[in-house]
């Protein structure tokens, strides 16, 4: 599915009744985030708000990525191959194309003139201050000239600084930490509004050597077309809504706010590196994109929903060639379901330990047979009542290493993990575990 830009995604969703447009006016303090956590709770539409208090010559964006559905079109695959179509465009990549100038820089403001209050940063929930949720942050490795992509939360601490919480395990960390080992800057670039693929590529989990720009191209189904910042030397998508440009100096910090975040807890404060914002580049009549984040489920998750089923799936096929299909769910990082045949009695206790102690770092994953809908909770729900002994069919790992964030972990990134065996016992009476079906029901209309 190729889309220029988002604006091409947009317009589709318009088409198709999803999308909704706010003529009054709004702000930026917790009413554009109410919206968004309205439809996440409701499988609601899409919005674009037209007049932004404050920002006069902006419009915003909210709600993009709030349902599957909308992250399937962005894709354009039905919800049972998508999962195959994102580890395609991994193994698959597309080069990307350099040109000159771009949509995105319509308007460029650098120097004195920088400031981002002239940005409509949106804060999202009770306790936070205003944070860039949205923005697709760009730097240049120093050892392998690769461009990370990644997505993290960037609070706004002034006129022309940014605070960025970038691990130092990811992309965008690693290249921070590697600049300050050699006491030199980072360079950085903070993409806003990008086409959804080339978004959904930088979700990607996969080796720091490999170009995420690619793997967007790929799920595009083109080259994606990028363009030289105006003061740093990086590369960024020429359709863009905005980039910041800037720069982090070893050793500047600041304490950020509370944050709300995918657990739908509060992570905690942390001292955080801070970008030195040189330029921002806008369209002429740009559209402020922002995600929400919290408790689940919001786009925030739904953004890592198919990443993190790619790496599920390869954690699991590469102990069992019996998987036939997985998904994560929940927060869409803590619980995972695979979906296999079995054809050993204990192959699901292979398949869970892999997930468990894999990439995806999962808390808890079930197993289940080939007859279950795993995108459907009532029938994953089901196939554990019915078909696991808590006594026999459950696992626990004391101690393995976990996914950030979680507030019950003892220590930070520890915790008990659990692996549940849904599955019918081979060879065991076929009719007692038979899913009981009405012939003719799905043909049934009114």
């Amino acid at each position: 599915m190729y889309w220029n830009d988002m604006r091409e995604f947009l317009a589709h969703l318009d088409r198709k009744g999803d999308l909704v447009t706010v003529a009054k006016p709004v702000s930026t303090k917790f009413e554009i985030a109410a919206y968004i956590r309205k439809s996440s709770d409701t499988n609601g539409p899409c919005f674009v708000f037209d007049d932004v208090e404050g920002h006069p010559g902006w419009r915003a964006t909210g709600a993009m990525y709030a349902t599957p559905g909308r992250i399937l079109d962005a894709l354009g695959v039905p919800i049972d191959q998508v999962t195959r179509h994102y580890i395609e465009a991994i193994n698959n990549p597309v080069p990307w194309e350099v040109v000159d100038g771009g949509p995105a820089k319509d308007v460029v403001i650098t120097g004195d003139d920088v400031d981002l209050a002239t940005v409509p940063i949106v804060t999202h929930s009770e306790k936070d201050g205003p944070f860039i949720t949205a923005g697709v942050q760009v730097a240049v490795d120093p050892d392998t000239g690769v461009h990370g992509l990644g997505m993290h939360r960037m609070e706004v601490f002034g006129r022309n600084r940014l605070g960025l919480w970038a691990p130092n395990e990811r992309r965008i960390g690693r290249a921070r930490l590697k600049r300050e080992e050699r006491g030199e800057r980072l360079e950085i670039a903070v993409v806003i509004g990008p086409d959804p693929c080339t978004v959904l590529g930088a979700c990607a989990r996969v080796s720091h050597d490999q170009e995420k720009y690619a793997i967007g191209g790929a799920l595009l189904g083109g080259a994606v077309k990028l363009t030289r910042c105006e003061t740093i030397d990086v590369l960024v998508p020429a359709s863009a809504e905005c980039v910041i440009e800037g720069y982090i100096e070893p050793g500047d910090t600041q304490m950020e706010a509370p944050f709300g975040e995918f657990p739908g807890c509060y992570g905690g404060r942390m001292e955080v590196p801070v970008m030195t914002v040189t330029a921002i580049t806008h369209r002429s009549d740009p559209i402020f994109q922002t995600v929400l984040t919290g408790f689940p489920v919001t786009e925030d998750h739904l953004l890592n929903w198919v990443p993190m089923n790619a790496v599920v799936y390869e954690d699991a096929t590469r102990v069992c060639p019996g998987v036939i299909d997985v998904t994560v769910k929940g927060n869409y990082v803590y619980e995972a379901v695979v979906k296999m045949t079995k054809r050993h009695q204990t192959e699901p206790w292979n398949v869970m330990s892999a997930v468990l102690a894999g990439n995806a770092q999962a808390k808890y994953c079930t197993v289940v047979d080939q007859d279950v809908n795993i995108y459907d909770d009532r029938e994953v729900t089901w196939a554990v009542s019915t078909r696991s002994q808590p006594a026999t069919d459950v696992h626990i790992f004391p101690v393995m290493v976990g996914a950030p964030l979680d507030p019950s972990a003892p220590l930070v990134r520890q915790t008990s993990k659990m692996g549940t065996d849904a599955t019918k016992p081979l060879g065991a009476e076929a009719l007692r575990y038979e899913k009981v079906l009405v012939p003719g029901a799905d043909e049934v209309t009114w």
